[in-house]
């Protein structure tokens, strides 16, 4: 007997949060491991080559998308990536990754003045939710040591995080635009690959370009595998149920995150932080359920 198609949606979505979460990690350590460029390059390639078979396979050959659409959503996929690696070289998970999930607030702005699509009353306070809990366990997040240098590492390693939020929340709301043109799946690696072209001067560069040791091999794949496996099982569970149910459930990644930087990584979280840390991720629950 077949499962229930809404509760195989809902399972699929809790699958997409637990990878990307997976995907936080491997971006964290590929960034370390080749530099914010090299690891945004590689990881994305393998991406592309993860991703275009099923994206064939359910949505079917592209169309031609809007080209000036196309163009603000890989500056903000460029913007919101190559930062993302940054703040998580430069911080500890548990504090960078919720000021990230302040995407929706932007992503929100963005639908706004793209195609005057308002927010709702649950959606705005569901922003105000992330904002708070983001901003409040950034700056709670002790440093990685006690020097100034270190200070001035974590304070920037928040301000590259709330870059890559912005810059995700160009690239959300430009991703709906491009879906019926690219397809659900194909969407992503249609970006990605506009992305380079306007990153081309900068992965041109020899040190960019040099292949990246075996030793960084694994963080790569892992990058490229779960990211890709992520949006593979966000776009099944919005073919089996309906987006309101499917986007909560999917949006709990930087929660588990946060989970495994405490669990496996033994990042210290105060009570507070955690409070925080909840308010955030609920508000991004809010937000994702319209």
């Amino acid at each position: 007997m077949l499962p229930d198609p809404t509760l195989l949606a809902v399972l699929l979505a809790l699958a997409c949060s637990a990878l990307w979460a997976l995907a936080n990690v491997y971006v964290q350590r590929a960034g370390i491991a080749l530099g914010s460029l090299r690891a945004l390059l590689y990881s994305q390639g393998l991406g592309c080559l993860l991703l275009l078979p099923p994206a064939l396979w359910f949505d079917g050959p592209p169309s031609m998308p809007s080209l000036p659409d196309l163009a603000i959503t890989a500056a903000g996929s460029a913007l919101g990536y190559y930062a993302m690696v940054v703040a998580f070289a430069r911080g500890s998970l548990s504090g960078v990754v919720p000021m990230i999930t302040a995407w929706a607030v932007p992503a929100a702005v963005a639908g706004v003045l793209w195609s005057g699509e308002w927010p709702s009353a649950r959606q705005a306070v569901g922003g105000v939710m992330i904002v708070v809990g983001a901003v409040g366990n950034g700056m709670l997040a002790p440093t990685l040591g006690s020097g100034e240098g270190d200070r001035r590492a974590a304070r920037g390693a928040l301000v590259w995080a709330a870059a890559s939020a912005l810059g995700f929340g160009v690239m959300v709301a430009g991703t709906a635009r491009l879906r019926p043109a690219l397809g659900d799946i194909g969407v992503v690696p249609g970006v990605w690959m506009a992305q380079w072209v306007l990153l081309l001067p900068f992965l041109l560069r020899k040190e960019v370009r040099a292949l990246p040791p075996r030793s960084a091999h694994g963080a790569l794949l892992g990058m490229a595998l779960f990211e890709s496996l992520g949006f593979v099982a966000f776009t099944l569970a919005t073919r089996l149920a309906p987006v309101a149910v499917v986007s909560p459930p999917s949006s709990l990644s930087s929660l588990l995150t946060v989970v495994y930087a405490s669990v496996a990584l033994r990042e210290s979280l105060s009570a507070g932080r955690w409070a925080l840390v909840a308010l955030a991720a609920a508000g991004t629950v809010l937000v994702a359920s319209g």
